[in-house]
């Protein structure tokens, strides 16, 4: 096995993003108790692939072996009591995780002074940080608000979470197809927000590289 250094580092992490995308599409697949083990214990094996990534930030990187193995406690804690909000720690966590890393990457990326094949890696990895984080807050939303988007059926939020992720991407690509779309205020405002970030990902990520390469 190829071992994580500066020169190959984000891969590890856009293959466990990747992962976890399908394995979020999977879930659905599965009875429901089913879907809940497999998409939570599978994502803490790929978090722990993901910090082979973050190697280089070593008070980060205990912080972040801190919040799997919370996560972990939260799965474990909802298997054994039976009561659901864990499931809900369980994605905080999650959330708090990826904004963590789309900073710790998002500086690698945005300030680095070469630009190489993991650097473009790691943009990779960052837009899909991104797309992934809008999809929590999507899942979040809809369960405090179930009305907060037209298009969707009721559904138990690992469903939804699924579904969520497949609508953050399209609003973040700004394909736009119509088939979800926000229906209240803090939906709209999010949408708005996500679509912004991602007019400007390719903009500042582009002008970040092709200024990098110009200095080399």
């Amino acid at each position: 096995m190829t071992k994580a250094h500066r020169k190959n580092n984000f891969i590890w992490l856009t293959a466990a993003l990747v992962g976890m995308l399908l394995a979020g599409g999977l879930t659905s697949e599965f009875p429901e108790k089913l879907a809940f083990t497999i998409l939570e214990y599978s994502s803490v094996v790929l978090l722990l692939v993901a910090l082979r990534s973050l190697q280089g930030h070593r008070h980060w990187l205990t912080i972040l072996i801190i919040l799997i193995g919370f996560m972990l406690l939260s799965s474990i804690t909802r298997d054994v009591t039976g009561f659901q909000y864990f499931s809900f720690i369980y994605m905080f966590l999650l959330l708090v995780f990826f904004i963590a890393a789309a900073w710790l990457v998002g500086k690698v990326v945005l300030l680095t002074g070469k630009v190489d094949f993991n650097i473009i890696t790691g943009s990779v990895a960052l837009y899909l940080i991104l797309g992934l984080i809008w999809a929590i807050f999507y899942t979040l939303l809809l369960q405090h608000s179930p009305a907060a988007f037209q298009g969707l059926q009721p559904e138990h939020w690992i469903n939804a979470l699924s579904t969520m992720t497949y609508f953050s991407f399209v609003t973040l690509t700004t394909l736009g197809y119509g088939d979800i779309s926000p229906t209240t205020p803090m939906a709209e405002v999010l949408v708005i927000l996500e679509a912004v970030t991602g007019m400007f990902y390719f903009a500042i990520v582009v002008a970040s590289l092709i200024s990098s390469a110009r200095r080399n």
